[in-house]
């Protein structure tokens, strides 16, 4: 069994520190409280989501920083974390003359930083300062295999599927999900857990930046299609307990990554035709 925690909040707009001195606070405090084994954050949750609040650039050497400190804290705190950020650490194009940036999210260990992710599907007006990723790792954890993933990429079956194929028995989505497209999310969230019978908890923010209202509502789905948790729109620390090991005992019928018939889908991976 996982105990996982879901930070809705939101950052500290256009100071650093004091989003890091509010993580570490959370953590410590949702630790002692409840002896969890995960503690997630949103998307770009260290920096804020729109650049313009940004207070500086980040630099590889600032992400670094970060994520140090928050090893440091997940070590004190005997706990994983996961954390939506700017990063430099996922190479991206082959080539490329200068690091370039992905809106990305770190899963970290008592022992190091264990790998990161970088979002696929950029939403709006994303393009203009990130890179798209382009792979969709997995990583063991003491609980089982989770895959991290990005907002947007929830909305895409591919998504999910490239988690469900690696075996992952919890996908993580973070996000910086907004009004009017709250509900969209609970959807995509509990048909990505049946399609690939595995757990899917997706994390949103809250708060306003812009006049844009990021709208909570997180949740966390088991493969039977059920509900472990269903937020409001408040911020909060939500605890829940994910029995990864019930994926397994699912009927036959409804282990439909096994029950595939991929030699009828080729036409999936091409281009659409006009």
């Amino acid at each position: 069994m996982m105990k996982l925690a879901l930070v809705q909040d939101a950052p500290v707009l256009g100071d650093v520190e004091a989003t890091l001195a509010r993580m570490q606070d959370i953590v410590r405090k949702t630790c002692r409280d409840n002896s969890v084994d995960l503690v997630v954050f949103p998307e770009l949750f260290i920096t804020g989501y729109l650049p313009e609040h940004w207070s500086f650039l980040p630099t590889a050497e600032a992400e670094l920083e970060w994520l140090v400190r928050l090893q440091s804290m997940a070590a004190e705190c005997d706990v994983w974390v996961i954390v939506g950020h700017p990063s430099y650490r996922v190479r991206v194009t082959d080539g490329a003359k200068r690091p370039e940036l992905t809106n990305a999210a770190s899963i970290i260990s008592p022992d190091g930083i264990v790998g990161t992710y970088a979002k696929v599907h950029l939403f709006g007006d994303e393009g203009k300062t990130f890179v798209a990723g382009r792979s969709w790792p997995v990583w063991r954890s003491p609980w089982g295999k989770i895959a991290v993933q990005i907002c947007y990429d929830i909305e895409f079956p591919e998504s999910a599927r490239m988690a469900g194929l690696q075996d992952a028995d919890l996908l993580v989505n973070i996000s910086a999900n907004m009004v009017p497209y709250g509900s969209y999310h609970r959807i995509y969230a509990q048909a990505r857990a049946m399609e690939n019978t595995m757990f899917v908890a997706c994390l949103n923010r809250t708060g306003m930046e812009n006049g844009i209202n990021f709208c909570g509502e997180s949740c966390v789905v088991h493969p039977d299609s059920s509900w472990l948790l269903q937020a409001d729109s408040e911020s909060g620390v939500f605890v829940v307990d994910v029995p990864l090991h019930e994926r397994r005992n699912l009927p036959d019928c409804v282990q439909y990554v096994k029950m595939r018939q991929p030699h009828v889908y080729k036409s999936l991976a091409e281009s659409p035709m006009d």
